[in-house]
């Protein structure tokens, strides 16, 4: 248990796990699709994935300050793999597959978005239905939006983008709940809600569950199975894969982030329990906003020191001291 009480102090380290940052390479030569995987996976380390709003926004600018203006070729590609995706793409919790359902009934083959009921179960519908839709708030804040305007799924995608981060994500029940009890407050009659649930086929060509994409309005129209950055409305289409492009192709930079920090706790504590150590993490945790973390553990299988109190230096005997006029 922690306290306010400063009686004891000690040292240790927290390391921040692992951040994953895309470096994107703008390869300015026309290729097919195969070919352009090919020399990404030869010079980097495949054609790129775009993973998040963050990845996107750093593609569309570095794509502003090249010379092209074109349609460049990424990752994406047609398969024969359906899932069911978040709209947000990559979190601190996972890539965007959506592993924990609540589905009312197993999801129409024809469907391919999802809502929530008032019972907060989940129930898919033709993505051109209009209705009323929920909002994530942008990243580094809390809460949702619920918007009482009915529209399709994909404007209302586009809606939540514009004004806020994207459509509404569930990764359990605690938060099924909770959008549950906030739908019904705001909606005056039962109806069934867009939030960001949608059925896909496309893959990334290095394999990830990366469910961000950023289609145009019109897009994907069967035009082919590969995917294009269109640089002039920073939107993808589909493509014939044999038609040639340039590409961008990436690699992955990681990194861990060691903080020493000092910890004042009241003396009946015990920095050897580790439910103590454990208490501090989830502290720290609610702090970074998820950040995870993680202590890390000296040679002598500790994770805490006690620091010891400076001793005050001796003066020194017979010793002239010499001061400025």
């Amino acid at each position: 248990m922690l306290h306010q009480v400063i009686l004891l102090l000690a040292s240790g380290c927290v390391t921040l796990s692992p951040q994953i940052h895309r470096e994107y390479f703008l390869i300015n030569k026309a290729m097919q699709w195969e070919d352009a995987q090919a020399y990404c996976r030869e010079n980097h380390v495949d054609l790129a994935t775009i993973g998040s709003h963050d990845d996107m926004k750093r593609l569309v600018d570095m794509t502003a300050v090249s010379d092209l203006t074109g349609s460049i070729w990424i990752g994406l590609k047609k398969s024969d793999l359906v899932s069911w995706l978040w709209s947000v793409g990559e979190t601190q919790t996972g890539q965007g597959v959506a592993e924990y359902t609540n589905w009312a009934s197993l999801p129409d083959s024809a469907h391919d978005c999802g809502g929530m009921r008032p019972d907060g179960k989940w129930l898919s519908a033709l993505c051109n239905t209009t209705l009323p839709f929920v909002c994530q708030a942008d990243e580094g804040s809390s809460g949702v939006h619920v918007v009482l305007e009915e529209m399709s799924w994909k404007t209302a995608q586009e809606y939540c983008r514009l004004n806020y981060r994207d459509l509404a994500t569930v990764e359990n029940l605690t938060e099924n709940q909770a959008l549950q009890q906030i739908i019904n407050e705001r909606l005056q009659s039962p109806s069934l809600v867009w939030i960001g649930l949608f059925k896909d086929d496309w893959k990334w060509s290095d394999q990830s569950n990366s469910s961000f994409r950023c289609w145009d309005s019109s897009q994907p129209n069967g035009d082919g199975s590969c995917t294009l950055y269109y640089a002039f409305d920073n939107a993808w289409y589909d493509r014939d894969c044999t038609s040639e492009f340039p590409f961008y192709c990436y690699e992955v930079k990681k990194w861990r982030q060691v903080v020493q920090m000092e910890v004042k706790l009241d003396s009946c504590c015990n920095f050897t329990d580790s439910a103590v150590s454990k208490a501090i993490l989830n502290q720290l945790y609610k702090k970074l906003e998820g950040v995870k973390l993680e202590w890390r553990v000296h040679p002598d299988g500790k994770i805490f020191h006690k620091k010891e109190k400076k001793k005050m230096t001796e003066p020194v005997e017979n010793k002239t001291l010499l001061c400025a006029p």
